[in-house]
């Protein structure tokens, strides 16, 4: 990229800035709601929130942020906070559990641990680092018509949920938790197999496995928090072992999201013709799954981290990875997560897919 594309898109940046909801082409009937929670047995944590979830409002330029929700489950809370919600952040607790539920528009997954720093519960560092100044796959009207071609000639593989037109509204959130480190790239490999024998199970094939994998450009600074995720998307995963998703994660280019960073005379027109096909053709033109891995962290006020990333499109299914590192800098363990829509799957048909993903690792 030249100084030229930097600055745009610092421009870009700086108008996303002032639109805390952008029009976003996306499934409207999803939250975009990204969850990270922590277990900690800080003293006062409740009041430590309260005061600053307020200080950081006003250092984000947000609204008013609600005061920390309580319940006395995990999962109930969890279920609250990952429903439609324009607002920011929301933060929920639950015992010792402290739940940070944040809109896509305006946190991305390693900016979570940025806040959770900001609220009293840090340092919270992660070992990931961003892609740089990667290409992209084009412009966002290409990028429109690589999908729609997609779904013409090679859509990618679907998981079949094992309860189909189950009435359900909402997420179904599971996780496990597994011993020492585990690169991206084993788990996009893993993940790909397990949807591999998942439907070999079921008398289907598998073709064209595309997972999309989470990415940031950078990480946050010490300046404001706001999402600056990018995404990196393999197709035909299931060809591919460990080692080779290790190179093509290298070399991937950024995928254009559908909507133009500035607004062009043709922009209206595109967003619309976009967000239709996106609407209905959200099952067939997303990917199979989404990995997102926070890396391996370090927090020392905290003793347990899980992240659930966002889902939507294609098949509606989202892994979610985070290591912490123990007092002598190993990662003494990672916490697995998927998250599916409750409309198609329950936590046992969702429990037995990681189980398998974690079976191939």
């Amino acid at each position: 990229m030249s100084p030229a594309d930097d600055r745009a898109d610092d421009r870009a940046d700086d108008r996303a800035q002032d639109q805390p909801t952008p029009a976003w082409v996306a499934d409207p009937s999803i939250g975009w709601r990204i969850l990270l929670t922590a277990r900690t047995d800080i003293e006062g944590v409740e009041a430590l929130l309260r005061e600053r979830s307020v200080a950081l409002a006003r250092a984000q330029g947000w609204p008013a942020l609600p005061p920390p929700r309580r319940d006395s489950s995990l999962a109930g809370l969890r279920a609250s906070l990952v429903a439609p919600d324009p607002a920011p952040l929301l933060v929920g607790l639950a015992e010792d559990h402290v739940v940070l539920s944040a809109h896509h528009s305006a946190v991305d997954g390693l900016g979570l641990l940025a806040v959770l720093d900001r609220l009293g519960l840090g340092p919270a560092t992660s070992s990931a680092r961003g892609v740089g100044e990667r290409t992209t796959t084009g412009s966002a009207a290409r990028t429109v018509a690589a999908r729609l071609g997609e779904v013409a000639f090679a859509p990618p593989a679907g998981v079949t949920p094992p309860v189909p037109g189950r009435p359900g509204t909402g997420d179904v959130l599971v996780g496990r938790t597994v011993p020492g480190a585990h690169r991206t790239a084993d788990l996009v490999a893993a993940t790909a197999q397990a949807v591999v024998a998942h439907e070999r199970a079921r008398g289907r094939r598998a073709r064209h496995v595309a997972v999309a994998v989470g990415a940031v450009r950078e990480q946050a600074g010490e300046g404001p928090v706001r999402d600056r995720s990018v995404l990196l998307r393999l197709r035909d995963v299931e060809r591919l072992d460990p080692a080779g998703v290790a190179r093509a994660l290298a070399t991937a280019p950024v995928q254009t999201p559908p909507v133009p960073a500035a607004p062009r005379p043709w922009s209206p027109a595109v967003n619309r013709v976009a967000a239709l096909g996106m609407r209905l053709l959200a099952r067939r033109l997303g990917s199979t799954v989404l990995v997102s891995h926070l890396g391996s962290v370090e927090a020392p006020r905290v003793q347990h981290l899980a992240f659930h990333p966002v889902t939507a499109g294609g098949s509606g299914i989202s892994l979610g990875a985070v290591g912490l590192r123990d007092a002598s800098g190993a990662v003494g363990e990672t916490v697995l997560t998927l998250r599916a829509r409750a409309a198609d799957w329950n936590d046992d048909g969702l429990e037995q897919l990681l189980e398998a993903v974690i079976s191939l690792l």
